[in-house]
């Protein structure tokens, strides 16, 4: 997740909670891979299939749990957006909330289901008529600030439903309490993907999942079909196979490119008047491989002898090149030895991946390669020009 949750204000883990219930709603209760999730759009959370339309209000809270009752004000709030979908045959309702329903509370009809209603509309209906009755009085009587500023607005919808109305919408709501929270997502997805993954991989794959959807969620009006979800979980389950890695960093860039120039990388590509963009290109690789090194081993997904294996590869196939370019060149003019050092460092580039096997045969991605030749650049393992190691050597 991109904001630190365990620091963030309660009202900024509310709105930070909506898009991942929405990744649990379009991954559970959704009935076919075309229906399609949206925050913030009629509701908190809405999913939208071919024939049903399901309303989420969410009322998250990382504090001690309450009991819900009918004088609830953020319940009436949502009765205010509810109402005016009484009438559709399509809609149902969900009132999410961290908040208990205590067995003995009439609301408990509203939890579970195939209960009549009946007398839910009945109390519901006195409670708005009270909430009316009382603010009338305050008017009257000039009283500041006037009482249930929160709950009259939903109060007066649900009175201006008719009765078959106020039955209509009451059966089309579930309430549902003890919900978990924000802290609690990461443990949400590791259920789900108990049904199709193994051991330790829930764990590294919900986080690359939860990852995904953070950033797919960052426009609040986007729309995600559960076949978009689907092919990203499939996507990175299939780079924890046997033959394959977890790409974390092929779209990721460093936050600045300066900070990533500098030392004997730079001063090499200087060397054969690569310029800027050279230089930009190879800080972004090195960049991303130095920091997908890093996780896989962190994780315990790749070992650092593999890597090292890997290295040593590189470096042989860059001196099968390197070593007759340099043979060639002596005593010819430094125009020239730039000219073919570039070449030696557009070959890493652009044509180096069709002699080099990946480092697992399912590997797709280029910038380890890249990043990593960058790397060894830096050490002075490897280099453009064909005199590299003597030019560099009194820095």
């Amino acid at each position: 997740m991109s904001t630190n949750i365990h620091s963030a204000q309660p009202s900024l883990l509310g709105y930070r909670f909506q898009p991942f219930y929405a990744l649990i709603v379009l991954w559970n209760e959704s009935e076919d891979d075309l229906d399609e999730v949206l925050i913030e759009d009629d509701d908190d959370v809405t999913l939208k299939g071919n024939d049903f339309t399901k309303l989420y209000q969410l009322k998250h809270s990382l504090g001690s749990s309450s009991s819900l009752t009918v004088k609830n004000d953020e319940f009436w709030k949502t009765i205010r957006i509810w109402s005016q979908f009484a009438n559709s045959p399509t809609h149902q309702f969900y009132f999410v909330t961290n908040d208990t329903v205590q067995p003995s509370s009439p609301l408990i009809k509203l939890v579970k289901a195939d209960m009549d209603r009946e007398s839910i509309v009945n109390l519901m209906t006195v409670e708005a008529e009270r909430v009316i009755g009382e603010r009338e009085k305050a008017v009257a009587a000039e009283t500041e600030p006037l009482p249930y500023s929160k709950r009259v607005a939903g109060c007066e919808s649900f009175l201006n439903l008719s009765m078959e109305e106020r039955l209509k919408l009451i059966e089309k709501i579930t309430i549902r309490p003890n919900n978990f929270n924000i802290l609690q997502i990461h443990n949400e997805v590791i259920k789900n993907l108990k049904r199709i993954v193994v051991g330790k991989l829930r764990y590294l794959i919900a986080n690359r999942l939860l990852e995904w959807w953070d950033i797919r969620t960052i426009d609040p009006k986007i729309r995600i079909r559960k076949v978009d979800m689907l092919f990203q979980l499939q996507s990175l389950i299939g780079q924890f196979q046997d033959n394959n890695l977890p790409d974390d960093y092929s779209k990721q860039n460093p936050i600045s490119i300066d900070a990533e120039l500098g030392g004997f990388m730079e001063k090499q590509i200087d060397l054969v008047n690569g310029r800027f963009h050279r230089k930009k290109r190879a800080a972004i690789a090195r960049w991303r491989a130095r920091n997908q090194r890093e996780k896989w081993i962190r994780e315990d997904i790749l070992n650092a002898i593999e890597l090292e294996e890997y290295d040593e590869v590189l470096v042989e196939t860059w001196s099968d090149k390197h070593g007759p370019m340099k043979d060639d060149l002596i005593d010819q003019p430094e125009l020239l030895c730039q000219q073919k050092g570039l070449e030696l460092l557009e070959w890493v580039h652009s044509d180096a991946h069709l002699y080099i096997n990946p480092i697992r045969s399912e590997w797709k991605q280029h910038f380890l390669m890249h990043g990593s030749y960058q790397q060894m650049a830096e050490e002075l393992k490897v280099g453009w020009h064909p005199k590299y190691r003597e030019m560099l050597s009194d820095d």
